[in-house]
């Protein structure tokens, strides 16, 4: 094409550089365009597509505060802003392996590295153009998620042999991929690697013998992969969940490991991270992973405030179950780091009452540093809060579990929204807990059940003794705390002459635990038949 190849398109360039924002639009100009807006942030980008239906997008990578060029194609795709015939330009002056890696597997139409000269942007977007109208049915289709019609026009594309049908063939095996039939997918890979060996072929046909349980074969497909191009970050995926089927979680991990450093900016690839290490018990790498994941959405139309909320709960788990008081110390910083970002971060999304999840997040460190009367004092504080407050219901029962409030945990768990452990961050979370939680529960179980026995046998001295050991291993368990008071009030009456003074006093201190607190109807009562009891012997000391 001669300088006219930009006539009539509508380009926006998205780059916070005024300076390269009047360079390139001279460039532009001069190869025939009459139509080009800017963006200097991705935000405004988004809100320009919103309105206007662009042919072509130049986005820089990096767009200072807020989305960077990544985020934004995500958003435009996710909104379905960006039309199948557009072109959408990735350009940056960083050629660092993972930001390119990264950028190169969202697949934008093309990616430019500055500087670059005009003939080479010239023979870029003809090169573009031109596929883009041979495959407008295609890019429709894949743009509609017809995915039946995406494999019944790549087929039609393939028969006619043109310039296109690798690229048809890889979509066309993508699809039916997607549609579960793998036999189909397996039968065209075959057939395309015995043409040629290309890492497109290698990848899915080791992603289909994944799904077909087939480890051994898939392995050999992504080392092969690895081998051609050290830089194949899903082929090192693949390879990691190949090993993690097997068995072999130190190799999965060192897999997954390899992938992030080559490409760190994928949600998919940070999730498997994470699971792998929870695998190894490697809290650090948790950590990690779900901070990466929550700076990965911060900008993007991903934003969930789970993931924020994963990050918190993830380092505040990592604080319980750290076993150095220097690390323990380390997490706890970084929560209270975390929250202090968040209450400064304007353009956080905050669809939840972001003061309440904040209470709980500081009484389950309160409780970690050995408060625990003040962490169930705030969550007795908050409880009536709770009910419409879904996304914080699991904070909640995070704490009832780490005060040892076990039965009003389950009951609060009872109340969780399936859609909400759906995600796979707060499922684990909860798992760690549970199991966590299931070996106190049976420590204090067996305690607490050994004193009612010896209650009901008369020998209070036994019970007192064995509900106190009970509520060291959960400290603020109501049921316990009454079943100590019931027990040192008949020990005290049965101390005729000379009644205990620490006793008394040790039976006052344990309704600490349950005064003021929310109470389940059967606790309440039992709870004001003690108190009265008790008075009564407060009466008699007092005489």
């Amino acid at each position: 094409m001669n300088n006219k190849t930009l006539e009539n398109q509508r380009i926006l360039i998205v780059d916070d550089q005024r300076a390269f924002q009047l360079m390139f639009k001279g460039i532009l100009y001069s190869m025939g365009a009459t139509n080009v807006a800017f963006a200097p942030t991705g935000e405004q980008a988004l809100a320009k597509c919103a309105n206007v239906n662009y042919d072509i997008l130049f986005v820089d990578y990096h767009l200072g505060v807020g989305k960077n060029g990544k985020q934004l194609l995500e958003d435009l795709r996710e909104k379905k802003l960006l039309g199948p015939h557009s072109i959408f330009m990735l350009v940056t002056g960083e050629n660092t392996v993972p930001m390119v890696m990264s950028a190169v597997e969202l697949e934008p139409d093309d990616y430019l590295v500055k500087p670059f000269s005009q003939n080479v942007l010239r023979s870029r977007i003809q090169r573009i153009k031109r596929k883009k109208t041979q495959l407008a049915g295609v890019y429709q289709a894949l743009f509609d998620e017809q995915a039946e019609h995406v494999v019944t026009l790549c087929r039609q594309e393939i028969g006619t042999e043109g310039r296109y049908q690798q690229f048809c063939k890889r979509v066309l095996v993508e699809n039916l991929i997607k549609l579960n039939h793998l036999d189909e997918a397996e039968y065209i890979l075959q057939e395309a690697l015995s043409q040629r060996r290309s890492g497109w072929a290698l990848l899915l046909q080791a992603k289909v013998y994944y799904r077909q349980d087939r480890f051994e074969d898939s392995m050999v497909l992504c080392q092969e992969a690895i081998e051609n191009n050290r830089y194949f970050a899903e082929a090192y995926d693949i390879q990691a969940q190949n090993y993690r089927a097997m068995g072999d979680i130190d190799s999965a991990f060192s897999s997954i490991q390899a992938a992030a450093e080559i490409a760190p900016y994928s949600m998919q690839r940070q999730y498997l991270v994470m699971e792998i290490a929870r695998d190894l018990n490697n809290i650090p790498q948790q950590v990690l992973a779900s901070k990466q994941l929550y700076e990965i959405t911060r900008r993007s139309i991903k934003q969930d405030i789970i993931h924020l909320l994963n990050y918190i709960r993830t380092v505040i788990e990592a604080a319980v179950r750290a076993d150095e008081p220097a690390s323990r110390n380390r997490y706890q910083q970084e929560v209270s780091l975390a929250l202090q970002r968040v209450k400064r971060d304007e353009m956080m999304t905050r669809e939840i009452n972001f003061d309440l999840f904040e209470a709980l997040c500081q009484a389950r460190l309160e409780s970690l540093n050995g408060a625990q009367y003040q962490a169930k004092k705030t969550y007795a504080a908050v409880s009536e809060e709770l009910h419409d407050q879904h996304q914080i219901l699991p904070d909640a029962i995070f704490l009832l579990n780490q005060i040892g409030e076990y039965e009003q945990a389950a009951t609060l768990q009872k109340l969780l929204p399936a859609e909400l452990m759906a995600n796979p961050v707060l499922n684990s979370l909860f798992g760690d807990q549970q199991h966590f939680v299931d070996q106190k529960q049976l420590q204090f179980g067996e305690l607490n059940k050994a004193g009612i026995k010896s209650y009901k046998e008369g020998n209070f001295t036994a019970a007192v003794r064995q509900f106190e050991a009970a509520l060291e291993v959960a400290p603020m368990n109501t049921g316990s705390a009454l079943n100590l008071i019931q027990a040192s009030i008949q020990l005290l009456n049965s101390q005729q002459r000379h009644k205990s003074r620490e006793l008394f006093e040790r039976c006052k201190k344990t309704f600490r635990v349950v005064d003021n607190m929310p109470l389940p109807e059967h606790h309440r009562v039992r709870y004001k038949e003690l108190l009265q009891q008790f008075d009564k012997l407060r009466d008699e000391f007092r005489r």
